[in-house]
């Protein structure tokens, strides 16, 4: 058990020095200009605390037709991290620019509470004494080619269009004391998606004062794909500029709506995210 709390802080520490935000133009430092028409890269490192919120459909052996909206929160999934791995990479000629996002979580065991119950009929009653536990498998990779169609004093824009991919295995275990008839005493439900989207979007950041150091970035895509899905995805927060590179404070949501008989109806990821920019 020690052995593998100590793997779980190390496997965390690993998160917050190697997740990514997908990099914006603006966010350069001023001695750098990504203009210039050479090849320039960066790498943004960041740790994302978002809450994930999930809406599944159970059919056997809860009962048919019932959806269960769940919720997992950091101060659970954070003690209970088996592996994450995330990272960005961007090279930028011009206005010109390419990147990819990586994005890959593995939490077992974790305390998850039920928002709502639904079945044909509306919302249902929740018994009073309910245990939840969620095991979550996610891997989300997102490649993009972008283009600056305006820059100034004021800031940047850029428009972009790529595709995302998620894999996501998921599986739900529950118990209650209470009354019959809401989902049963007992039961579990799991299943993996694998779903492709075409995204398109904008980024960029505003520039706070005239050549200062401080700028807002931002973010916004949309897409669509199989399963007759769609997507979208965004975030915006403020950053300050140093000589080594930049810092950026925002905030983040990832979510994904499907049809059909996945268990995974709705998909969401939403919290705050802390970066650094390296760049060369």
């Amino acid at each position: 058990m020690i052995r593998k709390k100590i793997m779980q802080a190390g496997l965390w520490t690993a998160v917050a020095s190697a997740g990514l935000l997908v990099s914006n133009g603006a966010a350069w430092g001023a001695d750098v200009d990504m203009y210039d028409g050479q090849w320039h890269y960066s790498l943004t490192p960041y740790a994302w605390f978002p809450n994930i919120r999930q809406t599944l459909q159970f059919n056997t052996p809860l009962g048919g037709g019932k959806t269960v909206e769940v919720e997992v929160k950091p101060d659970s999934y954070l003690s209970n991290l088996d592996f994450a791995l995330m990272g960005t990479f961007e090279a930028r000629k011009g206005d010109w620019a390419l990147a990819m996002d990586l994005i890959y979580n593995d939490f077992s065991d974790q305390e998850g509470k039920i928002k709502t119950v639904r079945g044909p009929r509306g919302n249902l009653s929740l018994p009073l004494d309910t245990n939840l536990s969620v095991d979550i498998q996610v891997l989300v990779w997102t490649g993009i080619g972008s283009y600056t169609v305006a820059r100034s004093a004021a800031g940047t824009l850029d428009l972009f269009g790529g595709v995302r991919y998620l894999g996501l295995e998921t599986s739900t275990d529950l118990s209650f004391s209470g009354p019959d008839g809401v989902l049963g005493r007992s039961g579990s439900g799991s299943d993996r998606v694998n779903v492709w989207d075409g995204i398109i979007g904008v980024r960029g950041a505003v520039e706070l004062g005239d050549g200062g150091d401080w700028f807002l970035p931002y973010y916004l895509d949309i897409g669509a794909g199989n399963y007759s899905n769609w997507t979208w995805q965004g975030w915006a927060g403020i950053g300050y500029r140093f000589g080594w590179g930049d810092v950026t404070l925002v905030y983040r949501n990832l979510a994904y709506s499907t049809s059909g008989d996945e268990i995974v109806e709705d998909l969401r990821m939403a919290g705050p995210a802390l970066g650094a920019t390296f760049r060369w």
